[in-house]
């Protein structure tokens, strides 16, 4: 019973994620200036997060409408997740939010404590806002490596 459970929820899984994604894709976008190197966005990144905005502000009833069909419940499903995702994208950069130095030296330390462990946990745990820490991570685990590969020729 419980193996044809979890294969029912796999397959409603799935078929969520393929039929109900919506035909705008989320893209990663940058601050509007970088606080670091002051450089400005270029044209098509704007274009992108105009985009964005657009989409955020949209109502259920006007995605139907410029689809020109009713959404089913897995499409509707998947347009508010969507929407979601997008408005979090659009207010950690409006703020110009990013990885702190802590942040960063905080992953390096787990990667060379943990090892691949670390790498499994960003990877699973890690929000898409935070994805330049897997880097730390792997910075982590390459001296976790070289740590045990001196303790095995030792």
């Amino acid at each position: 019973m419980l193996k044809l459970t979890l294969t029912f929820f796999c397959a409603l899984l799935f078929t969520v994620t393929i039929n109900a994604a919506p035909t705008f894709s989320v893209v990663a976008i940058t601050p509007e200036r970088d606080s670091v190197s002051g450089a400005s966005m270029t044209n098509k990144e704007k274009l992108k997060v105009e985009e964005m905005k657009l989409f955020a502000k949209m109502t259920m009833s006007d995605y139907e409408n410029l689809r020109g069909k009713k959404l089913n419940a897995f499409e509707r499903l998947s347009f508010k997740l969507t929407q979601h995702r997008v408005n979090k994208m659009l207010k950690h950069y409006s703020y110009g939010d990013s990885p702190t130095t802590l942040q960063k030296i905080s992953w390096l330390l787990k990667g060379i404590l943990l090892g691949p462990i670390a790498l499994l946990i960003g990877y699973l745990f890690l929000k898409d806002e935070e994805r330049e820490l897997i880097k730390w991570i792997w910075f982590g685990f390459i001296g976790w490596a070289i740590i045990l590969g001196i303790i095995l020729l030792a």
